[in-house]
């Protein structure tokens, strides 16, 4: 976290009213990251219509006026990465790019298909106008090493003591197409496990919430659990992506994951983290006002934290999980003892509801 977010973090935490919270929001409005001024400036710099830039950047007319005019952002983390070949981007722009304005992980050396941009990137440098490293043939190579990699083991052991640093700077030192896959097939079971730690982080929740707590239920299977978020269907193609495919699914729809599994702020942050992502962010409009709500809803409810970590104990295998768990209720039973646990507040409300809530007063942040 950066130090501005930081003050501005410690400024919201002081909010404890919706009219407090309004007037922290008008007041930082510059402080949040402007993606309509970003794209107008691309467009300017470069003297293309909306048509030209989307011939350039492989989207249509349409999606570059709706970044130009309207503010809205790409749909996923690819079409940033799309869009950053589309500019001619280096590695650290695209990065800066990811982070500020999609709020996604930077390339992680890991992950098989960011192995692949940061090779490609860099070949873009050293080759200009080559097709062999266009975003076409980014895509072919991501076809050809996510095979590849379905047919290989994943070795945990393997991936943690190879780390992110030395696969980076291997990558940078690749001269040709002989050499890289050579990286690639040497590098294939810790390619494997890209996500392994997020699906399994989700796949405990899904369990922990879609399981029947009384003699004579039936437990809950991740269909009928979709129907909590915001976009159910949606969200049921892209978790069956990620665990197919290893693709991420977008930062808002891990967010309404969250919501709908009755995360804490906290276990949303470590979701976002599992996932290469930042945690929430004061800086942006929409995520600032999740950490207010998340706030209030964990103050009115001091025992959700304790709640979760006793039924998460339940269903995951993972040490780090529960590990974390522990953490949890030892605090919780010393804060009883210490008698400063405050009791449940009157007005319950669950997230979503509040969510949904400031939905229909704010409009769409």
């Amino acid at each position: 976290m950066t130090e501005i977010s930081k003050i501005l973090m410690e400024e919201l935490n002081r909010c404890s009213r919706d009219e407090e919270l309004l007037d922290f929001l008008h007041y930082y409005e510059s402080k949040q990251r402007n993606w309509k001024e970003f794209m107008q400036e691309q467009l300017f710099d470069l003297e293309l219509s909306y048509e030209k830039f989307g011939k350039r950047c492989g989207f249509s007319k349409n999606t570059i006026r709706s970044w130009c005019v309207d503010g809205v952002l790409p749909r996923s983390r690819e079409h940033f990465i799309k869009l950053g070949f589309g500019l001619d981007m280096n590695e650290e722009q695209l990065n800066r790019l990811l982070q500020d304005y999609g709020g996604y992980a930077s390339l992680y050396a890991k992950d098989v298909y960011d192995a692949i941009c940061i090779y490609v990137i860099r070949q873009r440098k050293e080759h200009p106008g080559d097709e062999a490293y266009s975003y076409p043939a980014l895509v072919h190579y991501r076809e050809r090493y996510e095979a590849m990699c379905q047919g290989h083991s994943f070795d945990q052991e393997y991936r943690d003591r190879v780390t992110t640093g030395v696969m980076h700077e291997k990558l940078l030192l690749i001269a040709d197409e002989w050499e890289f896959d050579a990286f690639m097939t040497e590098h294939m079971d810790i390619f494997r496990g890209t996500h392994s730690k997020l699906i399994d982080y989700m796949e405990n929740y899904i369990k922990m919430r879609g399981g029947a707590r009384y003699e004579g239920e039936e437990a809950q299977s991740l269909h009928q659990l979709a129907r909590r978020f915001e976009k159910p269907q949606g969200f049921e193609v892209a978790y069956s992506k990620l665990k197919r495919h290893g693709i991420l699914p977008e930062r808002n729809m891990l967010i309404d994951f969250g919501i709908g599994m009755t995360m804490t702020l906290a276990e949303i942050n470590q979701l976002l983290e599992l996932a290469q992502m930042r945690p929430l962010d004061v800086r942006n409009r929409y995520e600032c006002i999740m950490i207010y709500l998340f706030h209030n809803h964990e103050n009115a409810n001091p025992m959700l934290s304790l709640d979760n970590a006793y039924s998460m104990k339940e269903v995951t295998q993972n040490p780090e999980i529960l590990k974390r768990c522990e953490e949890i209720i030892t605090y919780f039973y010393q804060m009883e003892e210490e008698g400063i646990l405050e009791e449940e507040g009157d007005d319950d409300k669950s997230l979503r509801t509040l969510y949904e809530d400031y939905r229909e007063r704010y409009g769409k942040f």
